[in-house]
């Protein structure tokens, strides 16, 4: 069974005969342990179907179901806090935060406790390879592929099943990106996530278990690891 699923789903912008559907009436399902990889042009959609997944907006038409439940259905905030996490581009760390406070950060907010939250955190940071020496440093003072892990850990807290990436790749040197990509495998296969990607990087569409396309409002399966073997 698909852990999140999309029936019909539809959403443009304007109003009335000026309206311009983005995503039209797309259905489709992607499942825990597997890595995903969402592929268009700039303008296509893509961003609006992270949006989409994550709750920031809902379907104008049609449903999205995560695990058998509508989101729009569901307390959104507590939806992103404890089951999908955005993987971006900048990164988008605290910068006045350390590392490690960085990771914790999302588990405060759940009201986990300090000692508990910086134990899951250094769990989490091992997972990810963040060595144990950059935990103190501020973003400022670290690489942009120290950064992206980073923001991987902070994403996993609270046991995030649905991790979501908007191009993460984008600010990464050739060989970060390489690391980058075993890692979000690793995650999928090894930890049971279900990764979603937006992204134009070849070698992420080369990793991917599926790779869908977005084609004038259109979401289709573009190639499937499987069926290729």
């Amino acid at each position: 069974m698909a852990m999140l699923e999309l029936m019909d789903v539809c959403y443009g912008y304007g109003i009335k005969r000026d309206k311009k559907n983005v995503l039209n009436h797309i259905s489709c399902g992607f499942e825990q342990g597997k890595l995903y990889a969402v592929i268009g042009k700039s303008g296509s959609g893509k961003s609006t179907l992270l949006s989409l997944l994550t709750g920031l907006d809902l379907p104008q038409s049609g449903q999205i179901l995560f695990e058998g439940t509508p989101t729009d259905k569901m307390d959104l905030n507590e939806y992103r806090r404890k089951c999908v996490a955005v993987v971006y581009q900048d990164f988008s760390l605290f910068p006045l935060l350390t590392a490690l406070e960085n990771i914790m950060y999302p588990m405060q907010l759940c009201n986990v406790g300090k000692e508990k939250a910086r134990r899951d955190a250094l769990a989490l940071s091992r997972l990810v390879s963040l060595p144990e020496s950059m935990l103190d440093r501020y973003p400022g003072r670290m690489s942009g592929g120290e950064q992206q892990r980073v923001a991987i850990a902070r994403a996993l807290s609270m046991d995030r099943r649905l991790i979501l990436g908007d191009e993460p790749t984008g600010n990464l040197d050739s060989e970060n990106s390489s690391a980058f990509i075993p890692l979000m495998q690793k995650l999928a296969h090894e930890e049971n996530k279900c990764i979603i990607i937006a992204t134009h990087d070849i070698s992420v569409m080369e990793s991917a278990d599926e790779v869908y396309k977005i084609v004038d409002g259109q979401l289709s399966l573009y190639r499937n690891r499987e069926e290729q073997r």
